[in-house]
């Protein structure tokens, strides 16, 4: 496990957790608190995951892989809400994508094998 991705996908999943927080701030309908301080620890544990996995696939798929392993459970879980299924399943995945978009191309930190 290489520390320095490990440290750089979980910013960046904490920073998308923020994202996250403010857009469910000023969405209607939604409990800021509990829901956008478990965005945060949500996105924090997925960077972190992205980080330490050494799966051996392309980056590309290996972002969505584990973007879609996240959002399904939430995307389940706010059905019926103001964001519906499909509003989750989507943002989460875009943030597994770019976390590991940003941490292999941006960074230059590659996954070990």
């Amino acid at each position: 496990m290489q520390k320095r991705r490990a440290i750089i996908t979980t910013v960046w999943g904490v920073i998308f957790g923020i994202v996250c927080m403010l857009l469910q701030k000023y969405g209607e309908g939604v409990s800021f608190w509990p829901l956008g301080v478990s965005a945060l620890i949500h996105h924090g544990v997925m960077g972190f995951t992205i980080g330490v996995s050494s799966l051996r696939i392309h980056w590309a798929l290996h972002g969505i892989l584990w973007g879609f392993l996240f959002a399904i459970f939430v995307a389940i879980s706010s059905w019926g809400g103001p964001l519906g299924f499909w509003g989750p399943l989507s943002l989460i995945i875009l943030w597994g994508f770019l976390i590991e978009f940003i941490t292999t191309v941006g960074f230059k930190l590659k996954m070990e094998k």
